[in-house]
């Protein structure tokens, strides 16, 4: 049977229960335009509020306040890091290998633990049983393929997608981009196995990788390989249980020249998991859920080579978890979802566990060190009448993943820290309030919401200090806390052959670490005071369809040099407030068309887009070099990854 993907109507909307969390409309993100043809749903959710994506060409997304790697991204249970292909210009997802997407940005259902900011968890498309299925796209800068079908007819299926970039042969053509190198692939498989009405086993593969430079200042090289098993299973008329076991490893290479100094970074995340819960439906007004977790971490947080010396960094660590959630509706006006989770994190030691080489530094403190930690959760929803409800929510959650992110430049990169004996647990609390209305035929809707975040072992570079500096990470960062709050708009239009939505955010984030700034408040490397989305779709028949979207993001903070000395004949910039200046904004109009002719066997859809289409010049990388010219004799240079850039690509479905 084909999976149909639906999203949420402006009435399930006003009635879902749980504050924050959002079922994505892949069918309308996939009519937002996006560069190069390509749907992109993590570029698509940034469209919403609340959410805005990194730096120009960094990748990820952020949520409230949190960093990219504080967001946990989930595909069929296998987690993935850096979900990103050069550098957020496309998505880690294929959209023809999706079919559902799930957002949580307020409190998470109590069975997701390890992020301390939002959870995206993604289901890839089961095989169809019954019938094969093609399909094939072709553009100016990658090509895609997908294929679907039963093995074993109404028993066993498979789907299988594919997607292969060429942007290389394009920038050649650009004198300016020549020498950038810019490529990626990926492969999303999935078997479905069916022995019986009650049962689904799937056994599911992710791979990705990706190749960038740019000019000789810098190189990257990243990706995910994962796989998972999923059983899920019915046990009577009211019982439900799901196991899943996954593993994932993460690998990122990245390599500088600047200032004669060559330096490279090797590391990896490798992750491996087991889950199982049972869910109990006591009515169809009642339902609670238990269950339990295991993973163990492997993390390099470095392999350096600079100017031809190595060192190196790798530890491990355990994390367990059980959890009890419940859902329930107790009159036609008030819904209640709450939960808790008890967690324990492990810092492994022994030698099989960890790995340490090094040049002048002592070695760091590898000794065993065990957190315990309860997360409860929770939000409650009234409705004022079926147009209107308000909403309120709070959470716990923890992290032992850390990322350490340079400040330096625009250019974010981070490397990766296990909490240990040195290193706590990022512990964070969200409050969050929200309103939302809808007219009575569901053609509009709109909501407001406003949260406040505190942070605590929240890390960051010392004064002085970058990636480079040293291969023991501990000895490079600090601790301390942080606070982010906003306020959330959004108002949507959801009929007629004009639809789309508006988006704002205000919002500010901030960190405070006692030896970093003096010990004062400066603002966070992900804050950004103002973003805006503004997206409109056009249906001109059945065949046409019409999008644009502008969005607007303020200039993210960059620390710069206040003075500068010459040491042995190299320059030297003395820095002293931290996150002082502020990036030049962010901002774009995106346009896109498609032509759709359905046959009686085959489907032909031309797709034609402008990225850019006023090209502005929006930060990838700023950094500062002498120039006698100026008065202070230092300039900062901006780089940039694109202008405009046109697309087309043909797609055919049989």
């Amino acid at each position: 049977q084909e999976i149909v993907v639906t999203g949420q109507s402006a009435r399930q909307r006003i009635t879902e229960g749980r504050l924050g969390s959002e079922n994505l409309e892949l069918t309308k993100l996939a009519l937002t335009p996006q560069m190069f043809g390509e749907t992109d749903i993590i570029k698509s959710i940034t469209l919403m509020p609340g959410i805005h994506g990194g730096a120009e060409g960094t990748g990820g997304f952020e949520v409230r306040g949190g960093n990219a790697y504080q967001n946990l991204i989930s595909m069929d249970g296998m987690t993935l890091y850096n979900p990103s292909h050069l550098m957020g210009i496309f998505s880690t997802f294929n959209d023809d290998a999706m079919s559902q997407a799930i957002l949580h940005k307020g409190p998470v259902p109590a069975r997701f633990g390890g992020a301390s900011s939002s959870v995206l968890e993604t289901y890839m498309k089961p095989g169809n049983l019954n019938q094969y299925r093609f399909s094939g796209t072709i553009g100016i800068l990658n090509a895609k393929a997908t294929a679907e079908g039963p093995i074993v007819k109404d028993r066993l299926s498979f789907a299988v997608a594919a997607r292969r970039s060429y942007v290389d042969l394009f920038l050649k053509l650009i004198p300016e981009y020549r020498s950038t190198v810019m490529n990626f692939f990926d492969v999303n498989a999935k078997i479905r196995y069916r022995p019986n009405k009650r049962g689904i086993l799937d056994v599911s593969f992710f791979a990705s990788r990706d190749n960038l430079a740019v000019s000789r200042l810098m190189d990257m090289r990243w990706g995910n390989l994962a796989g998972s098993i999923n059983w899920n299973t019915g046990i009577g008329d009211n019982w439900r249980l799901y196991t899943t076991g996954a593993v994932t490893d993460y690998t990122s290479d990245m390599g500088t020249d600047i200032m004669d100094s060559k330096q490279k970074l090797r590391g990896y995340i490798r992750s491996f998991s087991a889950n199982g819960r049972a869910v109990h439906t006591f009515s169809d007004s009642h339902s609670i859920e238990f269950g339990v977790r295991s993973e163990l971490l492997r993390v390099k947080s470095g392999e350096m080579t600079v100017n031809g010396t190595r060192q190196l960094e790798i530890r491990s660590g355990w994390q367990n978890a059980v959890w009890i959630d419940y859902e329930g509706t107790f009159s036609s006006r008030v819904s209640l979802s709450v939960g808790v989770r008890l967690s324990s994190f492990s810092a492994l030691s022994g030698r099989h566990f960890h790995e340490f080489l090094a040049l002048n530094e002592a070695q760091p403190d590898f000794s065993s060190k065990t957190y315990m930690d309860i997360e409860p959760r929770g939000s409650i929803r009234f409705l004022i009448n079926e147009n209107h409800n308000i909403k309120a929510g709070a959470s716990l959650t923890t992290q032992n993943l850390h990322g350490a992110r340079a400040t330096s430049a625009t250019f974010l990169y981070d490397r990766y820290a296990l909490s240990s004996a040195n290193i706590k647990p990022e512990r964070t609390a969200q409050y969050s309030a929200g309103y939302a209305g809808m007219t009575p035929d569901g053609a509009w809707d709109w909501s407001v919401e406003g949260y406040f975040k505190s942070m605590r072992n929240v890390y960051d570079y010392r004064d002085g200090m970058s990636m480079f500096s040293r291969i023991n990470l501990e000895s490079l960062i600090l601790g301390g806390k942080g606070r982010s709050y906003g306020m959330e708009l959004m108002i949507r239009k959801n009929s007629g052959r004009l639809t789309g939505w508006i988006s704002y955010t205000l919002s500010k984030t901030e960190t405070r670490i006692p030896g970093i700034n003096g010990g004062k408040w400066y603002d966070a490397s992900n804050d950004r005071r103002n973003d805006i989305a503004v997206v409109a779709i056009y249906a001109l028949g059945d065949r046409w369809k019409f999008s644009a979207s502008w969005t607007y993001s303020s200039g993210r903070p960059l620390t710069a040099p206040d003075a500068k000395y010459e040491l042995g004949g190299t320059t030297c910039y003395y820095y002293t407030a931290r996150n002082s200046y502020k990036t030049p904004a962010s901002h774009r109009l995106d346009l896109s068309a498609t032509y759709t002719c359905v046959g009686k066997r085959v489907t032909s859809i031309w797709s034609f887009g402008v990225f850019n289409a006023y090209s502005h010049y929006s930060p990838f990388v700023i950094y500062f070099e002498d120039d006698s010219s100026k008065p202070s004799g230092t300039r900062a240079v901006q780089q940039s990854l694109f202008g405009i850039v046109p697309s087309v690509s043909y797609t055919i479905e049989f």
